[in-house]
């Protein structure tokens, strides 16, 4: 974790094995990854930051609660599975840090005490999770690279720490540079999966489009198809507008940890497909296609990007 004259700076990022990663992440989480133990119960869901993480949380949480809300076991919705506990409030000073330091214990230890079933979210490459993680249910989330890149300017840009711009967001995730590695594996290893019989791979786009079709997918995916009712339900408060309402209300009841990471940046956006085209310049878009064409050539993995 990078550190400056102060202690360590929560708010930035460091390298690990050739991959970045923002100093919430334990190195000592991902190297335990490998030999976590798998339940076969467990729910994990995977997806490269910005891809629609916290909602596919909601949707699965809402599958599993029967479609109410008030019911979800949010317990492990504090952290991915390779951060720090984050299940307190975030000090917004150097001062409030003193009084209320932060605990720095991995949330790896709070997942393996969890009762099942334990809905498990991680950002990491499929290389680096558990050995045995399909003999649990997974669900992964792909969203096409330039709503990605957008979402991760909104979402990181308002972090001083981290000073971001389109140009640069672009470039991160061109280079690879980007947190939690470079985007073109991380997708094309879990598409790799996407035959296996627990494995749910979901198209964010699709998702969008279709809702109460593939979150009935979803739910026949993790072993809990759903009724009718109960699916109009999770359809009705998967929302993004009744899930910002959810979340007001956790907000309000103290629970805002849920709601924004380190307590200041929201995880819920616009949740619109297509953003790409008001922030993209020409000449971006055109360098952006290029690459794009040049690094899934080989591959049937194809996203809609409208």
């Amino acid at each position: 974790m990078a550190r400056n004259d102060n202690g360590p700076d929560i708010r930035s990022e460091h390298e690990y094995k050739g991959i970045k990663y923002p100093n919430v992440v334990l190195d000592s989480s991902i190297d335990r990854m490998k030999t976590f133990q798998v339940r076969e119960d467990d729910v994990w869901i995977v997806t490269y930051p910005k891809s629609g993480t916290h909602w596919m949380m909601e949707i699965v949480g809402l599958i599993l609660s029967g479609g109410d809300p008030d019911q979800i076991n949010r317990s492990l919705y504090s952290s991915t599975a390779e951060m720090i506990c984050m299940d307190q409030d975030f000090p917004t000073s150097k001062e409030k840090e003193k009084l209320h330091p932060l605990d720095l214990s991995p949330f790896l230890d709070v997942i393996e005490k969890a009762p099942s079933p334990r809905v498990i979210l991680s950002h990491l490459n499929f290389d680096l999770l558990p050995q045995d993680l399909l003999k649990s249910k997974v669900v992964y989330v792909a969203r096409n690279p330039k709503d990605i890149i957008v979402s991760w300017f909104n979402f990181v840009g308002k972090n001083p720490a981290l000073p971001l711009t389109m140009d640069k967001a672009i470039k991160d995730l061109v280079s690879g540079e980007m947190h939690w590695g470079p985007w073109p594996e991380h997708v094309r290893r879990f598409w790799e999966q996407r035959d296996h019989e627990n494995v749910t791979f979901v198209f964010y786009e699709d998702l969008k489009k279709e809702p109460a079709k593939y979150i009935q997918k979803i739910a026949s995916g993790i072993g809990r198809p759903l009724s009718e009712e109960v699916l109009r339900s999770v359809v009705k408060f998967s929302h993004i507008d009744a899930q910002k309402e959810t979340f007001k209300k956790l907000a309000d009841s103290g629970k805002g940890k849920l709601v924004k990471a380190s307590g200041e940046f929201s995880f819920i956006n616009k949740g619109i497909s297509g953003r790409w085209k008001t922030h993209f310049t020409v000449a971006q878009n055109e360098a952006f296609d290029e690459w794009y064409k040049n690094k899934m050539a080989d591959t049937d993995l194809q996203f809609t990007f409208e």
